[in-house]
């Protein structure tokens, strides 16, 4: 028995049991879909009401609990960004199948990463790494933090001094996307593209609110965009299932951020594959395999099945009891439904929407249908 433990592990719970692969499952939210597929689920977030972080003496205590209960080890999804220390503690107390923690801790320091990236020539936009408060900056410029995950860290201009993981980078226009693939240390092989969404709330300006794929890119950014892939695989050697965030403007690809880990962009692949990804990655970040090779080619069902989601976010604050939840969210097209929670905060994520389709087009003009009904029903309940 294998456990996941992320902000959110229903995606990864759900998918992997169609190829019957149970899984427990360590996570903040709890949602109905994540309690139904898992075999164990255990609650990791923090206390405060619309405070969705993991807590870590909670995930600390949670491994004990795994550990008797005969689990063989974890896997490791979102919400560690900016706390690796305690993924060497969790080391300590049952074998994690993910990267080197050593290349967690590496990539939170902005200075030695965008060096990393010059060395090796990969392009990515302006940045600007200041020592203390700063002024005079346009606002074209925004701030980032390379310790957290799904455009929380992105914030506007302030005169805040920056963390040790923040950077100032230069806004780009152009389209956003994910290249999810599989790695050993050093060869790897792409699972596929993936657009990613975002929405502005409040002073956060790239909040991130869902993705579709596989998609196709013309050949040249996808060569350019595999070039960079593989110049990142072999300098930090990761390994298992990993995405890479990029930016097309003006024809040209730029890097925008690694995640080293399982990433949003999971389970909507996964529906395009005949294999299971999780037990894939188990066996590449398994530090006692003996066969390092790529058992699967990584190519696509021919039904060119094409999958995305949106996240809904409260708009204002409001109540919902178990009656109007049944009521408005279709488990036909509702993920991530909320278990037994009535009262939401301005922006807190509520569940998602979630799609297939032949066609993209047809997956996106359904996909803003779904979502607005879903936001027109929840106007109601101010």
């Amino acid at each position: 028995m294998y456990a996941v433990a992320s902000l959110s592990g229903g995606g990864v719970v759900c998918s992997s049991k169609r190829f019957g692969l149970e899984l427990g499952a360590l996570d903040v939210f709890g949602d109905k879909d994540c309690l139904n597929a898992a075999i164990h689920w255990i609650d990791i977030g923090k206390t405060k009401p619309g405070q969705h972080e993991i807590d870590d003496e909670k995930f600390i205590d949670s491994l004990l609990t795994l550990k008797i209960l005969g689990f063989k080890g974890l896997i490791i999804g979102s919400g560690f960004e900016g706390n690796y220390i305690i993924l060497r503690k969790a080391k300590e107390i049952m074998p994690l199948f993910a990267n080197s923690i050593a290349i967690f801790e590496q990539l939170e320091s902005p200075k030695f990463f965008f060096e990393t990236l010059k060395s090796l020539k990969i392009p990515f936009p302006k940045i600007f790494i200041p020592s203390d408060r700063f002024s005079g900056m346009g606002t074209d410029w925004i701030i980032k933090d390379l310790g957290s995950s799904g455009g929380l860290g992105i914030r506007k201009l302030s005169a805040k001094k920056l963390k040790t993981s923040e950077y100032v980078q230069k806004k780009l226009s152009g389209t956003v996307i994910s290249l999810s693939f599989f790695a050993d240390g050093k060869n790897f092989h792409p699972v596929g593209f993936s657009e990613l969404i975002s929405k502005k709330q409040d002073h956060l300006p790239f909040v991130f609110c869902g993705l579709e794929g596989p998609i196709e890119l013309d050949d040249g950014i996808c060569r350019d965009a595999l070039r960079i892939c593989k110049l990142l695989v072999n300098k930090f050697k990761l390994k298992g299932f990993n995405g890479i965030d990029l930016i097309v403007a003006d024809g040209t690809v730029y890097f925008l951020e690694l995640n080293p880990r399982l990433t949003s962009s999971f389970e909507v692949l996964q529906k395009s594959y005949d294999f299971c990804f999780i037990k894939e990655h188990i066996r590449l970040t398994n530090e006692n395999s003996i066969n390092k090779c790529f058992l699967h080619n990584c190519l696509p069902n021919k039904n060119n099945l094409i999958s995305g989601f949106r996240i809904i976010y409260a708009e204002e604050d409001f109540t919902v009891d178990e009656r109007i939840q049944n009521k408005i969210f279709d488990p036909n097209f509702v993920q991530n439904i909320p278990n037994n929670k009535y009262f939401f905060k301005k922006y807190e994520p509520v569940c998602s929407v979630f799609l297939s389709s032949q066609n993209l087009l047809d997956l996106k003009a359904s996909l803003d249908n779904k979502v607005n009904y879903l936001y027109s029903k929840l106007s109601q309940l101010k």
